[in-house]
């Protein structure tokens, strides 16, 4: 099987990235491939979500220093991300390899072992989100059914496009997943039918609901496959077998 680098993201803030990221991780895994999270967000709410004590992760990986691929479920590893990571930015301007840096680092041979690796970026278009975009050989937007909310993802497809076209070809956007949906309120419906009319067939055709389910597996480090039922459950193991047709029929 060919080896696939998804990066999940949204300059937009609060739409789902770390869920989607998490959740999607966890049900691959499930099925027996080999998994690798990694938290390119400085804020680390993926790691924290997953283990008590934060490990050398990405930070050391961009510094050249030993960092530890984590195995937290079977099957499921994770390159940790922490507040450490607000300083890659910086650090790397004027260096000549400063959108490529976590290219390299994912063609060291301790990666080779994963069928997948999840890219849960920033809400931002900074340095962090292109290394993933370069990285990566497909794009998922996740998107909330709140006000406002396509102008980042117009804005992360401009950006897309320009990393297409002068680092990395192969990056192809996989589509839009939608998050916290709620049927009830009119609004969160007439914002659905924009998204959907705005992307197309590029829309996921399953959702997420929003849940309290989904904070409290979250609190017992659970994934939502994991529930022994319930409605987001079945939601998450829709996206990813829908998720992995996408994939075969893209490449």
């Amino acid at each position: 099987m060919k080896q696939r680098k998804i990066a999940i993201s949204n300059q937009k803030g609060g739409v789902g990235k770390t869920t989607i990221s998490r959740e999607i991780g966890i049900y691959l895994a499930s099925t027996g491939k080999k998994v690798l999270l990694v938290d390119v967000d400085p804020q680390g709410n993926l790691t924290k979500s997953l283990v008590e004590t934060i490990p050398p992760g990405l930070y050391e990986a961009f510094t050249g220093n030993q960092f530890e691929l984590l195995e937290v479920k079977r099957n499921l590893y994770i390159l940790s991300g922490s507040i450490k990571l607000a300083a890659i930015e910086k650090s790397l301007i004027g260096e000549i390899d400063a959108y490529v840096r976590m290219k390299g680092i994912l063609h060291d041979e301790r990666f080779n072992k994963f069928d997948y690796i999840i890219m849960d970026c920033p809400p931002s278009l900074g340095l962090l989100t292109v290394n993933a975009l370069t990285a990566s050989d497909s794009l998922i937007i996740p998107m909330s059914p709140a006000l406002y909310t396509m102008q980042g993802a117009n804005d992360l497809l401009e950006t897309m496009m320009k990393v297409k076209e002068n680092l990395n070809p192969s990056l192809s956007f996989l589509g839009v997943i939608i998050n916290a949906f709620d049927s009830i309120p009119i609004i969160t419906r007439q914002i659905r039918n924009e998204i959907e009319e705005s992307f197309g067939q590029r829309v996921f055709n399953q959702s997420l609901s929003k849940s309290i389910k989904i904070e409290e597996a979250i609190a017992r480090r659970d994934g939502l496959i994991e529930l022994q039922r319930g409605k987001v459950k079945d939601e998450i193991i829709l996206i990813g077998e829908e998720l992995i047709k996408r994939l075969e029929a893209a490449s």
